[in-house]
């Protein structure tokens, strides 16, 4: 017969019986997180040399030229993947602030949350595709507006690359997750004033369009529409 385990220490015994942990960790975050890198490595493998290319050109304007002459059509196999990369880092990126600033669905599980705003962002983006669409329509401009939406395209692709480190960061490790999400907020910001800064280069100096123009499409298809359905989504839900 072994003398308990107590025996002999400090340690006072509180329940006879083995106690069940009432802790639990989520695994669909890293079920998602490792898609996110299945995704990566097959974007690797199958299309490394493209995609160091256009990573390349995201910002040299030199090369940027010469890839838009090679193949403007974000329609590429690879061009996909790394779009479907970005939008899955994106939403991710927005439901770890959102379970840090508790912001809408607050009485709902985590997944649901995740869930939601996977929606609303996809929404979000596809109103915003259609409307250039439908501006390049209207004012019959076949250069300028794809040639931005593209360079958009890029820019958000590479970016998105830099992105995900943070968000396996934030979900896996220890480290601070309010800093972690701050230098992911930094590296999203970076890459919309780029856009930005793109569209401003072929707008104003290549295509002689005029400043105040520019500002208005910047604010009525960049800007003002997201800020609204952001507003309307935390106060709604």
């Amino acid at each position: 017969m072994y003398p308990h385990i107590f025996t002999d220490h400090l340690l006072k015994k509180h329940h006879a019986l083995p106690q069940v942990n009432p802790g639990h960790e989520l695994i669909w975050p890293s079920v998602f997180l490792l898609s996110c890198f299945a995704l990566l490595v097959i974007i690797k493998v199958t299309s490394f040399g493209k995609v160091a290319k256009l990573m390349q050109a995201c910002f040299n304007i030199q090369l940027w030229r010469q890839l838009e002459r090679e193949e403007f059509n974000p329609f590429k196999f690879y061009s996909i993947l790394l779009s479907v990369f970005f939008f899955m880092n994106l939403t991710f990126f927005a439901y770890k602030v959102n379970t840090v600033f508790n912001w809408v669905l607050i009485g709902h599980s985590r997944l649901e949350q995740f869930l939601f705003l996977f929606l609303f962002i996809l929404i979000l983006f596809s109103l915003k595709g259609a409307f250039n669409k439908i501006l390049s329509v209207i004012v019959d401009d076949n250069k300028l507006i794809p040639e931005f939406v593209y360079s958009s395209f890029v820019i958000s692709q590479t970016f998105g690359v830099f992105l995900f480190p943070c968000l396996v960061l934030a979900e896996l490790s220890n480290l601070n997750t309010n800093l972690i999400l701050l230098v992911s907020c930094v590296i999203l910001t970076a890459s919309q004033l780029f856009k930005w800064y793109r569209g401003i280069l072929f707008g104003l100096i290549e295509h002689r369009i005029g400043l105040l123009q520019i500002f208005v499409y910047f604010c009525a298809l960049e800007i003002l529409p997201a800020l609204v359905m952001v507003k309307f989504v935390i106060e709604t839900f």
